[in-house]
């Protein structure tokens, strides 16, 4: 099975377009698997190197057929897929219903059924994505580097230092 067929399936049980007639095509879930793979390969480092191309839809190496599918980078994918589309319905929905502002104490109000697409960003694959990243990158640190010094301690004022030949003093007097 290709990333063609089971990324998109798994984006459509997030978006519950599993209807006979979906609202979404094919080709435009595979576009946004795409593109979604491209951001989840610059935001997240995996042990795998992915090559993706938005334009062509290819994803190479395809992590379903790996010897060992790459679950995570699967699951990202989908989440990052399924997020990008919610936030796409919310902007189409909120130019139809309308958005009030206001910059004084910072209001934000929205009629309808755009208050349920808000809640599904700040609750829903978006968040999500987010949350498990997060988890992911501490989990499975890569790149972690550190610089170790001398501990100098909390109240260290560098303008106390004396320096001095006699080397018996203490460095602090």
């Amino acid at each position: 099975m290709s990333w063609k067929s089971e990324i998109p399936l798994i984006v459509r049980v997030w978006i519950n377009d599993l209807s006979e007639t979906p609202t979404y095509s094919d080709d435009r879930i595979e576009q946004l698997v795409a593109v979604a793979a491209q951001y989840v390969k610059r935001e997240i480092n995996f042990a795998n190197t992915y090559t993706i191309d938005t334009v062509k839809m290819t994803i190479n190496p395809d992590p379903t057929t790996l010897a060992s599918p790459d679950q995570d980078f699967i699951g990202f994918v989908a989440l990052k897929a399924a997020c990008l589309l919610d936030q796409s319905t919310f902007r189409t929905k909120a130019a139809s219903e309308g958005i009030r502002a206001a910059l004084g104490p910072a209001s934000l109000s929205v009629g309808g059924n755009l208050k349920g697409y808000q809640i599904i960003l700040e609750e829903g694959p978006c968040a999500m994505y987010q949350e498990l990243r997060l988890q992911y990158e501490i989990g499975n640190a890569n790149g972690i580097k550190s610089i170790l010094s001398p501990f100098v301690g909390n109240k260290f004022d560098p303008s106390a230092i004396r320096y001095s030949s006699d080397r018996s003093r203490d460095f602090y007097s």
